[in-house]
């Protein structure tokens, strides 16, 4: 009697996104063809790679940091998996490769010692292997969004495109124009007047200090419509740690666990938002601090004439979305796993952000409907809930509420539960199961 009445009793718990079929996003490259599945760049760490490494600004190449994480960032890692689950084509290339000079001044060269062109990359194709193995580029393969995550150092960060492919940035190093200074990279954005060499823009890596939580300020903006906040107006970024995350950690070493919030300071007299930027969220431990906002094509950018080598030099607007991403890999010294530190509506925020600054029109967010629980038998009880045939499901559950909201304290009952537009169900067994008193469903892309 005790099982069954622990599983009649179970409390079953949604989280996750219910959305309607989106529509494609559709770019013109630059041969006049429209894209509607291209390729999401993200630009990692030149350090990882031994042959780039030679051009940009760090002194070491990453494979030989016995502290590691070595030829990888993992942050990069996860978030080209994650959208990759989302249906997405990720191409993940060293910030050299898409630079015409190196971090000295001179011509940056590929490894045939030919002069680098970054647009083949942006185009479907890419330089000397592509080159030496007669490999055929396409131009349907054109880049669609480029993703700056900051796991590299600042100076190698990647100018911006003339393609009009849009670009979210988590590099706090290039956010503002050059009235502190021009970044040896070239590569400002124009995001906010000041900042850069003034250090109005900084990365925050301390979860104790510095916090979890962003202030929504723009709830209404497509990104942002329908995610769920608390009475403050927040919503939690960043996950605390795992409860082995930091177990195995060599002495001395780099943390598991690491969260960089992408900051820049808008407190009188520091940095000034870009006439057509649009903030969405500030940091909630100091709301001086912006850490997510956007520019649409068209809007008007900070001042760009004390750069003649930026691409975007005398230009008074933006030619593509463009967004500061709250998330920076923290990439010179660091083990570079931040964005792995997000909770699951900071996931579900990264991969709505990707699909607006591409274009993609997107519903308003909506956490699953009422999850109803019925018993069948002696030895069953049903789930059901109102799901969407986009999504499969899978459902997980505990016997400790109060524990850690990840793997390592909800175990997956069931998975591979297909979708339909209505209701959806699943029977579970328990006669032989473990005593869990709560269940939650998630949805899968």
């Amino acid at each position: 009697m005790r099982n069954r009445f622990v599983w009649a009793g179970a409390l079953a718990l949604a989280i996750g996104v219910v959305s309607q079929v989106e529509t494609k996003a559709a770019i013109t490259n630059l041969d006049g063809i429209i894209i509607t599945n291209g390729v999401i760049i993200i630009t990692t760490r030149t350090a990882v790679d031994a042959f780039w490494r030679q051009q940009s600004s760090s002194q070491l190449w990453d494979g030989d940091d016995p502290a590691g994480p070595g030829v990888v960032s993992p942050g990069d890692a996860a978030m080209g998996e994650l959208l990759g689950d989302h249906g997405y084509t990720v191409r993940v290339l060293p910030e050299q490769t898409l630079h015409y000079v190196n971090n000295q001044g001179g011509q940056s060269v590929d490894w045939l010692s030919n002069p680098n062109d970054p647009q083949p990359y942006y185009q479907g194709s890419g330089g000397a292997s592509v080159l030496r193995a007669n490999f055929a580029p396409n131009v349907l393969w054109s880049a669609m969004l480029v993703i700056m995550s900051g796991s590299g150092g600042s100076g190698d960060m990647v100018p911006p495109n003339t393609n009009g492919i849009p670009i979210i940035c988590g590099e706090n190093a290039v956010l503002g124009d050059s009235t502190a200074g021009v970044p040896v990279s070239h590569a400002e954005l124009f995001f906010y007047g000041t900042g850069n060499g003034s250090k109005n823009t900084s990365n925050k890596t301390d979860p104790v200090v510095n916090g979890l939580y962003l202030t929504v300020v723009n709830p209404t903006h497509p990104i942002m419509q329908g995610i769920p906040l608390d009475a403050q107006n927040r919503v939690q970024i960043f996950r605390a740690p795992y409860p082995e995350e930091k177990l195995h950690n060599a002495p001395g070493g780099k943390s598991n666990y690491e969260i960089s919030w992408t900051c820049s300071d808008c407190s009188s007299g520091k940095s000034i938002p870009a006439p057509g930027m649009t903030i969405l969220g500030r940091l909630s431990s100091d709301t001086n601090q912006v850490v997510f906002s956007v520019i649409d094509a068209g809007g008007g950018l900070a001042d760009t004439t004390a750069d003649a080598s930026n691409p975007w030099f005398n230009f008074t607007t933006a030619p593509m979305r463009m967004v500061h991403f709250f998330v920076n890999e923290d990439g010179s010294g660091g083990i570079r796993r931040a964005f792995n530190a997000l909770t699951d509506i900071g996931k579900v925020i990264f991969v709505r952000t990707c699909k607006w600054a591409m274009g993609e029109t997107l519903e308003p967010y909506q956490p699953l409907g009422l999850i109803r629980v019925s018993q069948v038998g002696s030895q069953q009880i049903q789930l059901s809930w109102d799901g969407t045939a986009t999504k499969n499901y899978k459902v997980l559950g505990t016997h400790n509420l109060l524990g850690p909201g990840n793997f390592s304290n909800w175990q997956t009952v069931a998975q591979d539960i297909p979708g339909s537009n209505g209701p959806v169900s699943v029977k579970l067994d328990f006669s032989a199961a473990p005593q869990y008193a709560f269940l939650r469903i998630m949805p899968v892309p």
